[in-house]
């Protein structure tokens, strides 16, 4: 009688673990729903859709022509990028503020525009010396960032954030 008692004890504790673990999983995840709705289905915090995106690329052949020139479309604005002796002095979107910001971990080319290579959540795996420097535009929802290599940037005239991919 004593075994049973036991063993439904530890029954009882273990179901009250696992329902525990359950509750506090469930109230970390801030209601936001299955991965990629974050804020939309839910009214709580929003995450911020990162949209990486190859400059080099997109500019081609007028980063060696000095002006203003188009080098895409982000939430019906513009992108504009100046360009002064086959470097990027600045860049705009519309109305939208631009954020300068720069890493260390390598970009790396794909169909779809610039990923980071080798990313392993927090753990960057693939280091270089040389910055990758990008401007950013937020619109509320999306983040997108233009990404250049060291060499297509005037970065010494500008104040420039670490990349932060949680924001």
């Amino acid at each position: 009688m004593t075994m049973k008692r036991a063993l439904v004890a530890m029954l009882a504790s273990a179901s009250l673990i696992v329902a525990g673990d359950l509750a506090l999983a469930r109230n970390n995840d801030n209601g936001k729903g299955p991965p990629g709705k974050e804020g939309q289905e839910h009214g709580n915090a929003h995450k911020h859709m990162h949209m990486h995106k190859n400059a080099h690329n997109l500019l081609g052949e007028k980063l060696k022509h000095n002006g203003k020139h188009e080098v895409d479309k982000f939430a019906n604005r513009t992108v504009t990028a100046d360009v002064k002796d086959g470097k990027v002095t600045n860049m705009a979107a519309g109305d939208l503020p631009v954020k300068r910001v720069k890493t260390k971990m390598k970009m790396a080319s794909n169909e779809n525009g610039i990923i980071p290579a080798a990313w392993g959540g927090s753990l960057q795996l693939v280091q270089y010396s040389d910055y990758y420097y990008a401007y950013c535009f937020d619109d509320g929802i999306d983040l997108d960032c233009y990404w250049y290599p060291a060499s297509d940037i005037d970065y010494l005239n500008a104040t420039w954030d670490d990349y932060d991919p949680y924001y």
